[in-house]
């Protein structure tokens, strides 16, 4: 069995330290030029320069991006990734995938881990949390040590730097809205995840400016804020039941959202469309084949990625090239779950 070759073999060899060895095939200061050339052609003497780590030492090029996801449980970052895959592998490139969890001290941790680790760009959808805490320091770290970075979904809307592909969040509401007034619905509620989110905070200032500018009445007990877990989208449901109180239609903002307000609708005995009409966010396949099917606003996550990835390989080639800013439009899915209360009132009128 060949012995694997260690930077203590190489250390012996070229009669140096191990720290010395460490910084000169990592790429760090404190050791000579003519040293670390030593080092190297020692190392690639002795086999190892054959481990993916030391050639990418070797080319300068480790053909590997990091991808941060929020929540790998959700299947938005399935599409998204699709799309990346799309991109990369093409072009002969890799990505490390972690998941952050919407924790941001984890995500600061796989961020560091990322770049130790020689990735050559990072996709990222930053958490931030209610209170406003983020990694948005460490970001800016990286940003200044010339890491290319794009962010995608999310943003930090104060920091022009980055590069970032987004839809466009407040009007993916606002023709929520629009829609739903056209099939006559005046009296619209909106469900919210967790407060501090970017989508979900751009989402919720798209309802407020929504029902400002089509003159629609506003309710605060309209609004279901931090639904979570997931039995508060529940809780918030029976409550607006049980003060009869529940508005004709409620929007969802996300695919999870979506699901458990179904659900949460069918363990309540609200008919739907007939008790209440709901807006879905995202188009997954069950929103076909559930009854009834689910009308939802839908991003487009596959183009999504592959947009964010292709920024990416720019930067990687060219990382003082301006930021660019992608806005893409969400769409409106249209199937069975909206009650067309035009035709109700119009039944009436005949009868």
């Amino acid at each position: 069995m060949t012995k694997k070759i260690t930077i203590k073999d190489i250390a012996e060899r070229a009669g140096v330290s191990v720290a010395t060895v460490s910084r000169a095939l990592s790429g760090k200061p404190g050791v000579s030029d003519q040293l670390r050339k030593e080092i190297q052609i020692k190392a690639e003497e002795l086999g190892y320069l054959k481990n993916s780590a030391a050639i990418s030492l070797k080319t300068s090029k480790s053909k590997t991006i990091g991808v941060i996801v929020s929540d790998i449980r959700n299947p938005f970052f399935l599409d998204f990734l699709t799309g990346v895959d799309n991109v990369l592998f093409s072009r002969g490139y890799k990505f490390l995938l972690s998941n952050s969890d919407e924790n941001v001290e984890k995500e600061k941790v796989y961020l560091n881990w990322m770049v130790e680790h020689g990735v050559e760009g990072i996709l990222a959808s930053p958490v931030s949390e209610k209170d406003g805490k983020s990694s948005v320091n460490l970001y800016r770290k990286f940003y200044k040590l010339g890491i290319p970075i794009v962010l995608y979904d999310r943003t930090f809307p104060k920091e022009t730097q980055f590069s970032s592909v987004t839809i466009d969040n407040k009007d993916s509401i606002i023709q929520a809205l629009i829609y739903l007034k056209n099939k006559g619905h005046e009296n619209i509620g909106i469900f919210l995840s967790k407060s501090g989110i970017y989508t979900i905070e751009e989402r919720l200032k798209g309802f407020i400016e929504g029902c400002k500018l089509l003159n629609l009445p506003f309710k605060e007990e309209w609004i279901g804020r931090d639904l979570y877990p997931e039995e508060m989208t529940y809780n918030k449901l029976k409550e607006l039941l049980d003060k009869k109180n529940l508005p004709t239609a409620i929007i969802a903002t996300n695919n999870k959202i979506t699901k458990l307000l179904v659900s949460a609708s069918r363990k309540l005995n609200i008919n739907i469309p007939k008790d209440l009409s709901i807006m879905g966010y995202d188009d997954l396949p069950e929103n076909e084949i559930i009854s009834p099917p689910i009308t939802c606003i839908k991003q487009p996550v596959f183009e999504i990625g592959r947009i964010a990835s292709t920024m990416l390989l720019g930067k990687i080639n060219d990382n003082f090239s301006e930021p660019t800013k992608v806005i893409l439009k969400a769409e409106i899915i249209e199937r069975k779950s909206i009650q067309d209360l035009n035709k109700k009132v119009s039944h009436f009128i005949k009868t």
